[in-house]
């Protein structure tokens, strides 16, 4: 196999699933099939930790917990001798609340029937972060789902605390079994961490003195980005910031226990944000816009340093777009890391040519989770535009006719490591497939999924198995 690495980035929300959301069924299986069969060696998912505002990946409950609704009600009820329940949702959009509701009603009806063997009480033992985000789950429940902040009940109740922990081996009983098949079939999976965690998550709770906070658990800094060409106010995230220098004095405890735990789970970690080891930006906890606050120095390479000597073998690409000072990209080359480029940003003249003598040690995309599909930047450019954009391409040898597969096999061609394409460029969607629109909340974001594996969806992968064939990647 050779380095030209090529793949796609399909949510595992957004697999095809009987239950109106992708899961860790038959759905998945399938799709690592078809994702074989077209000689990819790459499927990049978003973030399984619980869902949480907005169904947010990226603002998760516990940054080592699965979200329980991928479990496979299905598996789950044959495991257990239970009879299967016959569900068959067709749904281009997840209707969180819905399958939740519905899927929490079975999943607790398994905990009724689930006797613990050794196997259990061996993941219960080993893995240190489980009773933590049990407790915070039972904790959250009983004090009626409100931030932790204003909690009142602090005993936590034990059935749910235990039928917690059922949940967490469950998953990871079968996104194990499910990323074995994947490896076997020769497919690696790219995971995502974001940087920041949710300040309602078990990690902060658990862990105060690692972040900024006042005595009540509030937030006094918070992270964000400042104004730039797209945004006068910045964007204000509002998670909590670490407190850095005291994370270094036990040599990053918690983080070492976090990327170890995300290298079990995956092959690849893609990290969000890298920028911010260098220089993060820090708002005031009180602050309603993000254009106050101020650049803060990173840990940088101590951090990196520590990272390296403690989990040798970790593996990482890094997200590292945007406006950046030089040293963002020193401290990623010290460590050898692949950084990212999105081409739906350079498919300009300008760009194109430069792309001719693209570094090898990257990993480029059409579009992420966070722009438009092709298909959404067709709509919103002129003709004129993308007839420049297809001549310009077209001389780079790559002759599709459908402007999108042009792009798509544009990316492939380049010179870069890996390459990845969003499943809604390989379908050929334009905006109401997108997946996020940053500095938006809610509905429609994270709710984008394949209906089903039809003829339609198989004729498109056939055609990126055939681009994949012509620019040598596997």
């Amino acid at each position: 196999m050779n380095n030209r690495r090529g793949g796609i980035l399909l949510a595992v929300s957004s697999l095809p699933g009987s239950f109106g959301i992708g899961d860790l069924g038959k759905h998945a299986y399938e799709w690592i099939d078809k994702l074989s069969s077209t000689h990819a060696s790459l499927w990049q998912i978003l973030p399984l930790n619980p869902l949480g505002y907005g169904n947010s990946p990226y603002q998760s409950y516990s940054a080592f917990a699965g979200d329980e609704i991928y479990i496979s009600v299905e598996k789950l009820y044959q495991a257990l001798g239970l009879s299967v329940p016959s569900f068959d949702v067709k749904t281009g959009h997840v209707d969180y609340d819905a399958v939740r509701i519905k899927k929490d009603v079975f999943l607790k009806e398994a905990y009724a029937h689930f006797v613990p063997d050794e196997n259990y009480e061996k993941f219960v033992k080993e893995t240190a972060w489980l009773h933590d985000y049990a407790v915070f789950m039972s904790l959250r429940t009983i004090n009626g789902f409100v931030s932790w902040t204003q909690w009142t009940r602090l005993i936590p109740d034990e059935d749910i605390v235990n039928y917690h922990k059922f949940l967490q081996y469950i998953f990871m009983e079968q996104w194990l079994e499910l990323k074995a098949y994947a490896n076997a079939k020769d497919v690696l999976i790219m995971g995502d961490i974001p940087i920041y965690l949710g300040h309602d998550s078990a990690d902060v709770y658990f862990n105060r003195d690692l972040f900024f906070l006042d005595e009540d658990g509030t937030s006094t800094l918070v992270a964000g980005v400042p104004p730039d060409y797209f945004s006068d106010e910045g964007q204000l995230w509002g998670n909590p910031i670490y407190a850095w220098e005291r994370m270094a004095k036990d040599n990053y405890r918690y983080w070492v226990d976090r990327l170890s735990w995300n290298q079990t789970m995956f092959d690849i970690i893609r990290i969000d944000h890298f920028r911010a080891f260098d220089t993060y930006w820090v708002v005031d906890g009180k602050s309603t816009t993000a254009k106050d606050g101020e650049w803060r120095i990173g840990p940088r390479n101590q951090f990196f340093d520590s990272m390296y000597a403690q989990i040798p073998d970790l593996k990482i690409v890094v997200e590292d777009l945007g406006d950046l000072r030089p040293e963002v990209l020193e401290l990623r080359d010290d460590y050898k890391l692949k950084g990212m480029q999105i081409i739906q940003y350079s498919i300009k003249k300008e760009e194109i040519e430069r792309d001719k003598t693209m570094p090898q040690n990257l990993l480029i995309y059409t579009g992420t989770h966070d722009n438009q599909p092709i298909g959404g930047w067709v709509q919103d450019n002129t003709w004129k535009r993308r007839m420049e954009v297809r001549r310009d391409i077209g001389k780079c040898g790559i002759k599709d006719f459908n402007f999108i597969d042009r792009v798509c096999h544009y990316t492939l061609s380049l010179n870069a490591d890996y390459a990845i394409l969003p499943m809604q460029d390989i379908l050929r969607l334009g905006n109401a497939a997108r997946m996020n629109a940053p500095g938006t909340v809610g509905s429609p974001n994270w709710e984008w999924k394949v209906v089903d594996f039809d003829d339609e969806f198989n004729k498109r992968l056939l055609k990126f198995k055939i681009m994949m064939e012509q620019t040598n990647r596997n």
